[in-house]
């Protein structure tokens, strides 16, 4: 029984790093489609899918519209309302 008991622990502890090593991977490429902010009137703005792709992992910089390269994209909280920030895509190597 005991020579049993330690092989099963190394393997078990073998699974849980493959699994928590993988789920690290898969957060990596969460992708989500970013949201720009759009005034429509006197204290009223919208939130517009900006068709680009960003990342909700947070990271150093920002994710920006394409079309001006400065207005920053967001998670959309609902139709009228943008939430958190995205952030750039990490480049792949």
């Amino acid at each position: 029984m005991k020579k049993f008991i330690l092989p099963a622990i190394l393997v078990s502890l073998g699974s849980g790093a493959a699994f928590a090593g993988n789920a690290n991977s898969e957060k990596a490429k969460a992708l989500t489609a970013g949201y720009r902010i759009v005034n429509v009137g006197p204290n009223e703005t919208v939130c517009v899918n900006a068709q680009q792709q960003c990342d909700n992992v947070e990271s150093d910089e920002i994710c920006t519209w394409n079309v001006d390269g400065v207005t920053q994209l967001h998670s959309p909280d609902n139709p009228t309302m943008c939430g958190s920030f995205l952030y750039k895509i990490p480049e792949t190597k």
